[in-house]
């Protein structure tokens, strides 16, 4: 038997562990400021199997059946045909299972993605965001609601994640991206990073994003926003295999005269739910389809979905010759 020299607040932890508290509540019942220290103890408590898993694997299986059905689907559509390899879609799902997304923003756009990569179960989520719920927020942002108005916002959409889905290991950031290096700290581990925040303006963002992520080759989105009936669901760049950020931006300078400052500039503009959701799921289908090895539909070019008719735009834009980010027999895109 295994003994522990432990800090007095770990006996307060034990009873706690009902299986009814995430590890964010836990460390709010307990007024902990280290978070760390809480999942060290977690982590030791898991591995001396003094905790038991919650769901079992049939629950998991029930959980997700019909998204199972949708990748068998996917797979006789040959659009999952390069990462069957013979697998059942279960094995597929397993991918989700054990993926790493960073979200760096998680407000308008933000929260409809967490909210369905948390439906369709990827393991770990890392919610980065500097700011607190607004009662302006609650129109748009499908995370929060009126009681969570003066909390910090990424505190909140762990709790809402683990309502979604308890197994969904959360770590959560209250700071804004400025700088490629800072954010690059925060990418251990990730499978893809999805920009979705616009301060100080989503462009300046996305470059932040988009340079961080190339330096140590994560798949990203980058760019997505709404406003004015006008909604751009992001830009997927692969790393060596599509367009880059930069090649993108540069293609786009002159667009609708707004120097490539996208849709959103400095000031926030008008918005509703509806909006945000569907450039949002866009997005969060987009990075489920990444994490599964599926085509993408949003690399090498631009979408454009005018959002009060449904009509939608495709402006293919291949890699400047000049940039070189991708190898002539490796470019990948959209049609």
């Amino acid at each position: 038997m295994s003994t522990f020299s432990v800090e007095p607040w770990v006996a307060d932890l034990v009873p706690l562990l009902d299986g009814t508290r995430t590890p964010v509540q836990l460390a709010q019942t307990l007024s902990l400021l280290d978070r760390g220290a809480l999942e060290d103890v977690l982590e030791v408590l898991e591995s001396e199997r003094f905790l038991a898993s919650e769901a079992s694997s049939t629950d998991r299986a029930t959980r997700h059946s019909r998204q199972l059905q949708l990748f068998d689907e996917m797979i006789s559509a040959d659009e999952l045909s390069a990462v069957a390899r013979g697998h059942d879609a279960s094995t597929i799902q397993s991918r989700l299972t054990g993926a790493c997304v960073v979200v760096v923003g998680v407000g308008g756009a933000g929260s409809w993605v967490v909210q369905s990569l948390a439906a369709a179960g990827v393991g770990r989520l890392v919610l980065i965001d500097p700011d607190v719920v607004e009662l302006s927020n609650l129109n748009r942002q499908v995370l929060f609601d009126s009681g969570d108005i003066g909390r910090v916002k990424v505190d909140a959409a762990a709790e809402r994640v683990a309502e979604i889905d308890a197994d969904i290991t959360v770590d959560v950031w209250r700071t804004r991206v400025d700088t490629a290096e800072q954010l690059a700290t925060l990418l251990s581990g990730a499978d893809l990073v999805v920009s979705c925040a616009d301060q100080p303006s989503v462009p300046v963002v996305a470059d932040v994003v988009a340079t961080a992520s190339t330096a140590v080759g994560v798949p990203h989105i980058v760019g997505g926003a709404y406003g004015a009936l006008l909604g751009v669901p992001g830009v997927t760049v692969l790393p060596g295999r599509t367009t880059c950020w930069s090649c993108i931006r540069a293609a786009t300078a002159d667009d609708h005269g707004r120097a490539a400052r996208t849709l959103k500039g400095s000031s926030p503009g008008g918005s509703a739910a509806p909006l945000a959701g569907v450039v949002g799921n866009m997005t969060a289908w987009e990075a489920l389809r990444i994490l599964l090895g599926a085509p993408p539909a949003l690399a090498g070019g631009v979408r454009e979905v005018d959002l009060a008719s449904f009509d939608s735009v495709w402006r293919p834009i291949p890699p400047r010759l000049e940039c070189g980010c991708v190898p002539s027999s490796e470019t990948t895109g959209s049609t």
